[in-house]
């Protein structure tokens, strides 16, 4: 029977601990996304389902991008501000402020 050290002689050795916080760097720089442009109509429509959740206190699903990710709130508008350019939304008894230039995407729910 032979007996060697199987699998083990196969598996990568890790010399360095900088290596593996390197590699995980380089896999999370390449699942970033690059931000998405909108044009005239889709920014329209962001417009429309964001001034009907600040009338009619209507819950939306506001997609962002940050840092190359996608990250979605669902809450309700609480107040737009042309000048800052940015909407307050109420998401859990937290206020959390969204720019109107991260706004990938609204949804009604």
């Amino acid at each position: 029977m032979i007996r060697d050290r199987g699998l083990k002689k196969w598996q990568a050795a890790s010399f360095l601990p900088q290596q593996w916080t390197m590699l995980k760097g380089i896999y999370h720089d390449d699942t970033k996304v690059k931000k998405p442009t909108l044009d005239e109509q889709e920014l329209e429509d962001i417009n429309i389902i964001v001034m009907e959740s600040l009338n009619y206190t209507l819950p939306i699903k506001v997609t962002i991008w940050r840092n190359g990710f996608f990250i979605n709130f669902i809450g309700i508008v609480a107040k737009v501000d042309p000048i800052k350019l940015c909407i307050l939304m109420e998401i859990n008894k937290n206020t959390e402020r969204i720019m109107i230039n991260d706004i990938t995407g609204v949804e009604r729910i």
